[in-house]
């Protein structure tokens, strides 16, 4: 009984040990491509509460204004915002994180592929992706802020209401960008909304080409919207916002130990009650601070078939 109990204390002492040097490695975190890079707030006219509450029904949105030409606002490129994020949290929760930011949306999704991350910060299509092999799980996601896309047009032109887009082209950045081309095209497909699709290359391709009157109508995000240049932005307004579907996902590899999770999903729900950690989070799209999630707040994304929505043959 004595020697059994020896020899379990030892197998303790080197559980606890291997846990301590897989703890102090540094977990390699990394971000999809696509997600956008800080812009600078808006000022609204009225009242955030009356508009922002998920699920409250308005009639009119609030004004939007641009900030003064005077005012120069000093904003982080994605990589800073993101470096100075991680940084923060491996302080709060004592964990070593490494951020590397991928060279292009292919490496990024190779490296996914291969197991290479340790955490990311992913597209609910990567997620959906890559939950099986090699075995990603969810872990964080923004709290009541899901994923929008939107349907704008020029303000000069003399369409109204979105009736009116029935069966007409509308150019979308690219088939597999989830927010602003996914979304849309899905819930029109829902709504049995019949429309061309023209894909550009991008987001910023999208904007001008509505701008320039080349397209009647273009998809894109609200993010991305106020993104752009206000002499494209001020040209343009929204007719229709997409229902909400579930946001980007942290997720974790299943290497990743246990109690390091359980300390950084604690550090990022903490994020919002903290006053450096709240403005860190403005540049990085989280309103509402972060809450706990599941593999299965993201089952949605299953009911998608990708080769429909594009016209593309199944493999």
């Amino acid at each position: 009984m004595r020697i059994f109990i020896q020899l379990f204390t030892l197998l303790l002492v080197i559980s606890f040990s291997s846990y301590l040097r897989a703890d102090t490695k540094p977990l390699i975190f990394s971000v999809a491509p696509s997600f956008p890079a800080p812009i600078s707030e808006l000022e609204t006219l009225e009242e955030p509460s009356k508009w922002k509450r998920p699920g409250a029904k308005f009639n009119k949105k609030p004004i939007l204004l641009t900030p003064s030409p005077e005012l120069k606002i000093d904003l982080p490129s994605k990589k800073q915002a993101w470096t100075t994020v991680i940084n923060y949290l491996a302080k709060q929760a004592g964990v070593s994180l490494k951020f590397e930011p991928s060279s292009s949306q292919l490496d990024f999704e190779l490296k996914l592929a291969r197991g290479y991350y340790d955490l990311a910060y992913v597209t609910p299509l990567q997620f959906n992706a890559f939950r099986d092999f090699p075995g990603y799980q969810a872990q964080i996601k923004r709290k009541a802020q899901p994923l929008r896309g939107i349907i704008f047009v020029k303000k000069s032109s003399n369409i109204t209401t979105f009736s009116a887009l029935r069966d007409a082209t509308i150019a979308f950045p690219g088939p597999l960008n989830f927010a602003a081309s996914v979304i849309p095209r899905e819930s029109l497909k829902r709504l049995n909304f019949n429309i061309t699709s023209k894909f550009l290359a991008n987001s910023d391709q999208v904007y001008a080409n509505v701008a320039n009157k080349k397209y009647i109508a273009g998809a894109g995000t609200e993010e991305s919207l106020k993104a752009q240049q206000p002499e494209i932005r001020n040209t343009l307004k929204i007719i229709w916002n997409s229902p909400g579907f579930s946001p980007h996902a942290l997720i974790a590899h299943p290497r990743v130990p246990f109690f390091s999770l359980i300390k950084l999903k604690k550090a990022m729900v903490g994020m919002i009650k903290d006053q450096e950690g709240k403005e860190f989070l403005k540049h990085i799209f989280v309103n509402n601070g972060f809450e706990v999630a599941k593999d299965s707040d993201w089952n949605e994304i299953k009911n998608i078939d990708l080769d429909t929505l594009n016209n593309t043959p199944a493999p």
